[in-house]
C-alpha cells in the first residue's frame, strides 16, 4: 500500500488516513504521522471520545515525546484498518498530545507491515510481511 505525503504547514509530511472502529460499529477515517521513532501509535483523547471509547479505563503509561517530556497516555485495543488490510492495534490516547496531529508508531503497525519512506517521491509504503 502507497500512501502520498500530505501538505502540512508548507511542508510534505508522512501523513496518512487510518480507519478506527468505534464501539458502535462505525468506521471513521483519521489522519496520522507515520512516525518510526514512536513506540505507540498515539491520538487525541478527543478522537477517543468519538469512538465511544472511556478513555480512561484503557492500561495508564507514560511515553517521551519529541521535546523530552513525558505524556500520559491510555492504551486500548482497537479495530484498524489501513488501506484494505484490517486488524487489532494497541493504541494510545492522550490528552496531552499537543503535536497537531496524531501518531502512527511501531507498535502493531511496524510489527505487521514492512515501512519504506521514500522523501524523493514523497511516498510511505506499507509491504505485508510473509511468515
Amino acid at each position: 500500500m502507497k500512501f502520498h505525503y500530505q501538505q502540512r504547514h508548507g511542508r510534505y509530511l508522512p501523513i496518512i488516513p487510518v480507519k478506527l472502529k468505534s464501539i458502535g460499529g462505525d468506521w471513521i477515517t483519521f489522519d496520522a504521522f507515520v512516525d518510526s521513532g514512536a513506540s505507540y501509535s498515539i491520538f487525541t483523547a478527543e478522537i477517543g471520545e468519538v469512538l465511544e471509547l472511556e478513555i480512561e479505563i484503557g492500561k495508564k503509561i507514560y511515553v517521551t515525546v519529541g521535546d523530552g517530556s513525558l505524556i500520559m497516555i491510555f492504551l486500548h485495543e482497537i479495530d484498524v484498518k489501513l488501506g484494505k488490510e484490517s486488524f487489532k492495534a494497541t493504541i494510545g490516547f492522550s490528552k496531552q498530545l499537543g503535536i497537531g496531529f496524531n501518531i502512527i508508531g511501531r507498535k502493531d503497525f511496524f510489527e505487521r507491515f514492512k515501512v519504506c519512506f521514500s522523501e524523493r517521491e514523497r511516498i510511505v509504503e506499507f509491504l505485508g510481511i510473509d511468515g
